[in-house]
C-alpha cells in the first residue's frame, strides 16, 4: 500500500515539473526557447543552390615561402696575440705561425668538453699564436697572467656575456683554444671549457697545470687589466 502511494506521489510530481517545463518554455523569450522533440520547421524547406559561374576560377594554392640558406658561423684561425706592454722579457720566443693542418695534426679536435695539456704542449701552442684564456679572477688576472691571454673569470657575473661575444667572434672552433687557471684543484679552466663547448669549440685544451708552472718556466707573461 505505501508503495503504491509513493509511486502516484512520485508520478504527480514528474508531471508537475513537466507542466511547468512546458509552460516556462512557452513563456521564454525567442532566444532562450527550447526547441520540443519532434520539432523541424525546416524539415521540409530546401536550400537554394549556390549559383556558379559558367566560369569557374582556380583555387590558388598556397606555396611554400622559398628558405634562404643558413650561413652557418664557424670561428676562424685566432691572430698571433701582440705583447703587452709591461710584459717579462723572460721566455720571449718569437712567435711561428702554423697552419690550420699542422695544428689540427697535433692537437685534433675532440668530441669531448676539453683535454688536458702539459706545460710543454701549452708553450709550443703559446709560441704559435692560439687564443689562451684566463679563467681566474679578474683581480688575480691583473696580478699576473699569461702574456696576450684573455680574462674569463668562470665566477664573474660578466662570463656568460664574454661567451657570447667570444662565440660571435666567428672562430674556427676546430682550432686549438688554450684555458687555464691556478693549477693544481683549480677546476676554473674546466668549468670554463663546459661553456665554451656548448657555443661550438671542440678543441678545447686545457692547462692543467696553469699560472704557477708557467711562472716557473718562466715564460712570457704580463700585469694590468687587458689591453
Amino acid at each position: 500500500m505505501n508503495v503504491r502511494r509513493h509511486l502516484l506521489e512520485a508520478a504527480t510530481l514528474v508531471s508537475a515539473a513537466v507542466l511547468c517545463a512546458l509552460v516556462a518554455n512557452a513563456l521564454a523569450s525567442r532566444e532562450r526557447k527550447l526547441a520540443l522533440v519532434g520539432s523541424y520547421p525546416n524539415a521540409v524547406t530546401v536550400p537554394a543552390s549556390p549559383t556558379t559561374d559558367a566560369d569557374p576560377k582556380p583555387i590558388p594554392v598556397a606555396t611554400a615561402p622559398t628558405q634562404l640558406p643558413i650561413e652557418e658561423k664557424r670561428p676562424g684561425p685566432t691572430p698571433p696575440a701582440a705583447p703587452k706592454a709591461g710584459a717579462s722579457p723572460v721566455g720571449s720566443e718569437a712567435k711561428s705561425p702554423s697552419s690550420p693542418a699542422d695544428l689540427t695534426r697535433r692537437f685534433p679536435p675532440h668530441n669531448k668538453p676539453y683535454v688536458e695539456i702539459s706545460g710543454d704542449d701549452a708553450a709550443w701552442l703559446f709560441a704559435r699564436g692560439m687564443l689562451v684564456l684566463d679563467a681566474r679572477r679578474t683581480k688575480d688576472f691583473e696580478a699576473g697572467h699569461i702574456a696576450g691571454s684573455r680574462s674569463f673569470p668562470v665566477w664573474e657575473s660578466d662570463i656568460d656575456a664574454r661567451v657570447t661575444a667570444l662565440v660571435g667572434e666567428g672562430r674556427d672552433g676546430a682550432i686549438p683554444v688554450v684555458l687555464y687557471c691556478s693549477g693544481g684543484d683549480c677546476e676554473d679552466s674546466h668549468m670554463l671549457a663546459q661553456k665554451l663547448y656548448g657555443g661550438g669549440f671542440n678543441n678545447l685544451l686545457v692547462y692543467r697545470d696553469g699560472w704557477p708552472d708557467w711562472q716557473k718556466r718562466g715564460g712570457r707573461s704580463a700585469t694590468g687589466p687587458e689591453s
